[in-house]
């Protein structure tokens, strides 16, 4: 089982027995089935937030690489659904009750990455505009006598 969900799993049994709720956010895959309901297509693109508490699940069962299988309850009459949550689509775990998030940052994949690396370098950068704007400190400071 990879660390991270180790650690999301744990938090997810504190915050579950602590506050009697807690949420996961799952990312779209072909690996994640979320019953006959499925994703609606702003939940494909943004992720899926499930609730948790004592009344909306049963049967929930982690698997050795971290996966959960578990029967949620969805919409106002709590419809069951037979859920799959493959552990690489679990991205966060947290508690608005707790003030606690755990997001799992192995999920930025690499051109996320090397993206966001670029656009750090880039906002380095001084352009000739703006070294004209910056004005030495030498002509100001006193000669040490």
């Amino acid at each position: 089982m990879k660390n991270q969900i180790k650690y999301l799993q744990n938090i997810f049994y504190d915050l579950l027995n602590d506050y009697g709720r807690v949420y996961i956010i799952v990312k779209h895959s072909d690996r994640t089935t979320i019953g006959n309901r499925g994703f609606t297509e702003e939940e494909k693109e943004k992720g899926l937030i499930l609730t948790f508490n004592n009344k909306n699940y049963k049967s929930l069962q982690w698997t050795e690489d971290g996966s959960i299988i578990t029967s949620l309850g969805f919409g106002t009459g709590n419809k069951p659904e037979n859920c799959f949550l493959h552990c690489d689509d679990i991205v966060a775990v947290y508690s608005p009750d707790a003030k606690v998030k755990l997001d799992r940052w192995d999920m930025l994949s690499m051109e996320d990455s090397s993206a966001y690396s670029q656009n750090a370098q880039k906002s380095k950068r001084i352009t000739s505009d703006e070294k004209r704007k910056i004005v030495s400190l030498d002509n100001f400071r006193k000669a040490k006598a």
